[in-house]
């Protein structure tokens, strides 16, 4: 290796271990606690901006603002700490990779109100440009282990899920053209087209029944009831895979606290008979 690659190495590994500790930082409890108490107060201000009038949403704005600053902190944070996460690849797609990411899209739109919204304060766009920081609150899925264990528990059964939500929609698919030419005839105001169709039946199949469309022919009155029936039970179907995958993540963390509490006791026991011997 020559001189200007051993150079290269070794700031490599310094900017490394630079990153790895902003990476640390991140990850302390004063940090967590601020991100969630500004998630916290942003979702808050969000929701009595609708309830008070024009002259408090001002300050409500203005704790949005305050909020997203703090979020674009983090961000870029974040992505000048991405090599840390991803050590194999280059610095620049490792942070590409951050910065299109579930968490780094979620963590650009939270700090886009601080750039786009405060110009708009007291006018309908500033609500228009507000709406998709309502993300932000997804932001609470890196602090949280339920949310975590959610994520985990659909990445097992994603396949199936795909399986079984394909199924629905091609029953939903069937249903809604099939209703259509049984109930356009009859009341062509509700079933006007195939859209409205589709309304009835993604209504109908989740057993929802809402009752603003419905079918008044016999023959539309059959088929609702049996779209109803087989609707119950392909629905159940991505119930029980989500509940299963469950049970099982829950047996398996159980067994590995378990294990690692046989794993403690056998190592005090094999002290204590060392100390015994001696």
């Amino acid at each position: 290796m020559s001189l200007k690659e051993d150079l290269k190495q070794n700031m490599k590994e310094h900017y490394l271990r630079l990153y790895a500790s902003i990476q640390v930082v991140l990850r302390k409890s004063f940090v967590r606690f601020l991100c969630i108490f500004f998630i916290a107060i942003s979702i808050a201000a969000i929701i009595i901006s609708s309830f008070v009038g024009k002259s408090y949403q001002l300050i409500l704005f203005g704790i949005i603002f305050v909020s997203s600053i703090f979020f674009a902190i983090e961000y870029i944070f974040r992505l000048l700490s991405a090599p840390a996460m991803h050590p194999e690849q280059s610095f620049l797609k490792s942070r590409i990779a951050y910065a299109f990411s579930f968490y780094g899209i979620i963590d650009f739109i939270a700090m886009l109100p601080s750039a786009l919204a405060f110009p708009y304060i007291g006018t309908d766009v500033a609500h228009i440009v507000i709406l998709p920081y309502v993300l932000t609150i997804f932001k609470l899925i890196r602090y949280s282990r339920s949310f975590r264990m959610i994520g985990e528990v659909l990445e097992m059964v994603k396949d199936e899920l795909v399986t079984a939500y394909s199924a629905c929609c091609i029953l939903i698919t069937f249903s809604a053209i099939l209703m259509y030419h049984v109930e356009h005839r009859a009341q062509p105001e509700a079933f006007s087209n195939i859209g409205d169709s589709f309304w009835w039946a993604v209504v109908t199949f989740t057993t929802v029944g809402y009752g603003d469309i419905y079918p008044i022919t016999p023959l539309g009155k059959i088929l609702g009831g049996v779209i109803s029936m087989i609707g119950i039970a392909m629905i159940a179907i991505p119930t029980g895979i989500i509940s299963s995958a469950f049970i099982n993540i829950m047996q398996r963390k159980k067994n590995q606290k378990l294990n690692n509490t046989d794993d403690v006791a056998l190592q005090d026991q094999e002290d204590k008979s060392m100390e015994n011997a001696d």
